[in-house]
């Protein structure tokens, strides 16, 4: 079967696969599930295969990479949320500051003021009287004909200057409050920029999270849907190609089923009433009997028989006594013996040998239970070395497993 790539699909399959998991990890886990559905499916080429896993794999991560998304939004949300509240306490506390400072400016410039009105009321008390003390002033208006002016004016003068000493005294206060007001500005404003620098480095190291969250969920997506695409550009091949596996497959029971009828008419002896045994003893069971749906074309297949994981070029045995029916090359089937055991428990009963190296028998050969009839490898529609071994009863494809358990 052709596989149709396109290149964003071929650039997505060499892309790092993104999760918690390594990115060993998530090969060999592929690496696994390509051998998996190569086993499940026979004929399922091996980069069809990698890009189902691929799919399965993508599909398997997509909510977590959402969540974490999610996750990494809402926390450079609230970042950002924090780093404009500080911001604006940062810009009030510095306004503040400004204000103090401001206020501290024009305390000073009132101080100066209010220092030349006091030199300015102690000259003109000095020219008006013509003292230079209150003594002085008090004993010239004794003896002045105009004392009680004179009076006035010392009385005057010295009432002006406490309070303009009064004025000088309360704005030299507040001055030193404002100095103090100014320092504990400064230390907010410094705490708060301490505090600010901290968060921008949360907000940096958020946004950085958001970036990779947001570029791994991306390359999920484009992943799933390159893969996606890819199958879907071969669903009409695999479709072709199962079309042409069920028509062999029914072809070749056909062909079993008049031979059998033509045997029996004919007089050819077969056994009868015997049992079957497992063709490949000693090897495991990579793939049973039974329905499964094909991962390209989306429909339900039969795996007729049971696969066995026996190494290229081993032999495998005759599962019980009796006549072959043909042997040669089968399409699909690859390198194929077929033998019939006559009749077993009433029913008409044959086994199939499938995908071998070569064959060590030939049409209309007799062979007995144990023989090797072949030597297993992995011609035809075939991923890899294996037997697949098939039994019919009366001519129909039922789980060998049934009768050689």
């Amino acid at each position: 079967m052709r596989v149709l790539f396109s290149a964003a699909c071929v650039a997505a399959l060499l892309a790092p696969t993104a999760a918690q998991a390594s990115p060993a990890e998530e090969k060999s886990a592929v690496d696994q599930r390509v051998e998996e559905l190569q086993a499940e499916h026979e004929g399922l080429s091996e980069e069809l295969a990698r890009v189902v896993a691929e799919l399965e794999e993508a599909e398997e991560q997509l909510p977590d990479a959402e969540a974490a998304w999610e996750e990494a939004a809402d926390e450079l949300e609230e970042a950002q949320r924090k780093d404009d509240e500080l911001a604006a306490r940062l810009t009030s506390a510095e306004n503040a500051q400004d204000d103090i400072r401001e206020e501290i400016s024009s305390g000073e410039d009132r101080i100066e003021e209010s220092e030349r009105a006091v030199v300015q009321v102690g000259r003109s008390a000095y020219r008006n009287s013509g003292v230079t003390s209150d003594l002085a002033m008090l004993v010239e208006m004794t003896q002045s004909e105009n004392g009680i002016d004179g009076l006035a004016r010392v009385d005057s003068a010295v009432r002006g200057q406490r309070r303009t000493l009064t004025q000088l005294g309360e704005q030299r206060s507040a001055n030193l409050n404002n100095q103090d007001r100014l320092d504990a500005a400064a230390d907010e404003v410094s705490e708060l920029r301490d505090e600010a620098a901290e968060v921008l480095l949360e907000k940096e190291t958020a946004e950085s999270a958001a970036r990779d969250a947001k570029d791994e969920l991306d390359g999920l997506i484009e992943r799933k849907d390159s893969a996606a695409k890819t199958i879907e550009d071969n669903r009409s091949s695999a479709e072709d190609e199962l079309r042409r596996q069920k028509e062999e497959q029914d072809r070749l029971a056909e062909e079993v089923r008049k031979w059998e009828e033509d045997a029996e008419r004919d007089g050819v002896p077969l056994p009868g009433d015997g049992e079957l045994r497992n063709p490949a003893p000693g090897y495991p069971i990579t793939s049973p009997f039974g329905w499964r749906t094909h991962p390209i074309s989306g429909t339900r297949k039969l795996h007729t028989g049971t696969d066995f994981g026996v190494p290229c070029g081993n032999e495998v045995y005759a599962a019980g006594d009796g006549v072959v029916v043909s042997a040669g090359t089968a399409g699909g089937y690859g390198n194929r013996v077929v033998i019939s055991h006559g009749k077993i428990k009433g029913q008409s009963i044959s086994s199939t040998y499938n995908h071998n190296t070569r064959l060590l028998v030939g049409p209309g050969d007799t062979v007995g239970q144990g023989d090797p009839v072949a030597l297993a490898g992995t011609t035809g529609s075939s991923t890899g070395c294996h037997l697949h071994f098939e039994v019919m009863q009366n001519g129909t494809y039922v789980d060998p497993m049934d009768w050689i358990s």
